[in-house]
This record gives C-alpha cells, sequence and structure tokens, in this order.
C-alpha cells in the first residue's frame, strides 16, 4: 500500500512539473489590409514560405496590394531570448487607385532575462508614409500592444531611414517583442523596408555572426552546385 501511494504521490509530481514547463516560443507573421485583419501565420505553419526555424516569410497578393513578400526573422536565427534581436522587412506594390493602408506585424515569445534599452530602426523606399511600433508584454502574449519601447515616423520621403531608443528595462521573463509597420499609400506604388528590433550589441561579434552566417550558406550552395 505504501508502495502504491508513493508511485501516486511521483506520478502526480511530474504531472505538476509537466504543467509549469513553458511552451517553446513560435515567431508569428500577420497583415492587416485596410482594416481587415489577417490570419496569423506561424514558423513552419500554414502560408509559411521559409522552411528556417526561427523565419516567417509571407508572399502573395493582400487586399489592394497586388505583390506582398514579407518575412519576419527572430530567434534562433538572430539573437536569443536573454539579447533579443528581430528584424522585419517586406516589399510591397499598390496596384490600385485611392488611399489604401498595409499594418505588418511580426511577434516572438519567450524573451528574458533583460537589463537593456531597446534599439529600433528602419530604412527602405515609399511613395505614401511609413511609421515603425515596437512593443513589449510582460503577459508574454503575441501581437499584444502593453508597453511601447518606441516609433520612428511617420516617414514619408521617397528614401527614408530613422531610429530610436527605449527606456532600459530590468525583466526576469518570460515576455513577447512585437514589432509593428503602417503603410499608407495614396494610390498605386511600391514601397519596401527593414526594420530592426535589439538590445544592444558589440559590433565585432554582431559582424561575426553575420559573417558565419554567409560562409554557411555559400558552403551549402557550393554542395548543391557540385552534385
Amino acid at each position: 500500500m505504501k508502495h502504491n501511494t508513493a508511485i501516486l504521490v511521483m506520478a502526480l509530481g511530474l504531472v505538476l512539473l509537466a504543467g509549469t514547463v513553458p511552451t517553446d516560443a513560435v515567431p508569428m507573421l500577420r497583415l492587416t489590409v485596410d482594416g481587415v485583419v489577417g490570419l496569423p501565420v506561424s514558423d513552419g505553419g500554414a502560408g509559411d514560405a521559409n522552411p528556417v526555424v526561427g523565419a516567417v516569410t509571407l508572399m502573395g497578393a493582400a487586399g489592394a496590394f497586388s505583390v506582398n513578400v514579407s518575412t519576419g526573422i527572430s530567434k534562433p536565427v538572430l539573437g536569443i531570448a536573454a539579447s533579443p534581436s528581430m528584424d522585419l522587412n517586406s516589399v510591397d506594390v499598390s496596384s490600385l487607385s485611392g488611399p489604401h493602408q498595409l499594418i505588418l506585424e511580426f511577434s516572438d515569445t519567450g524573451f528574458g532575462p533583460v537589463n537593456s534599452a531597446f534599439q529600433l530602426g528602419i530604412g527602405g523606399t515609399t511613395n505614401g508614409s511609413v511609421l515603425y511600433q515596437a512593443y513589449l508584454d510582460p503577459l508574454n502574449a503575441n501581437f499584444a500592444t502593453t508597453t511601447l519601447l518606441s516609433s520612428v515616423g511617420p516617414l514619408s520621403t521617397s528614401a527614408f531611414s530613422g531610429s530610436a531608443s527605449s527606456s532600459v528595462f530590468s525583466l526576469a521573463g518570460p515576455f513577447s517583442l512585437t514589432q509593428k509597420v503602417t503603410i499608407n499609400v495614396a494610390g498605386t506604388g511600391t514601397s519596401s523596408f527593414n526594420a530592426t528590433l535589439a538590445v544592444p550589441e558589440p559590433g565585432p561579434l554582431l559582424l561575426l555572426g553575420t559573417g558565419l552566417l554567409g560562409v554557411g550558406l555559400l558552403g551549402s550552395r557550393l554542395k548543391r552546385l557540385r552534385r
């Protein structure tokens, strides 16, 4: 009887322990066109055209935008939980007259701990205006806009760039981060951008990581050519 009781206690302990283990964070990308919110596309889920874990790519028409190619990149490709780094880039062609709005949101969860400010940067071209905002949510929910880290814009020159920094945050985590870019156009035309969100990193380490990534991609391509 005592043996059975011990097994039962152990089983209950394992169940409780399993309930406390957080699920794996999955990056998500979402488009909103002229007020219509699209379904989020998860990394590796239906609609994701990018096979790389940590990157989500959407390709195809989106309402008034006949061309939309958008990619969000997060950990483990960029950064780690304790050193967040996210990238959102997109090329969009509006093919219908009249004002139109496209909102792109890229979100990921499971960040922390951090004790740092966040840096935002964006650059690109547009025939309209572009607003970049970044948010943090201490409840660790995707696409949550609880805390505005900072914003850049609206930027309305044909070729634009801008940057901003947030206050210093000291958080144990887990928390989520969301990049949000709003494009407003008066009619037809093309907009493209690359937006980054990260805690400050030493320059040499960042360059080293970029270089290793390039070497890896080059090596894979050479292997395919030799076959």
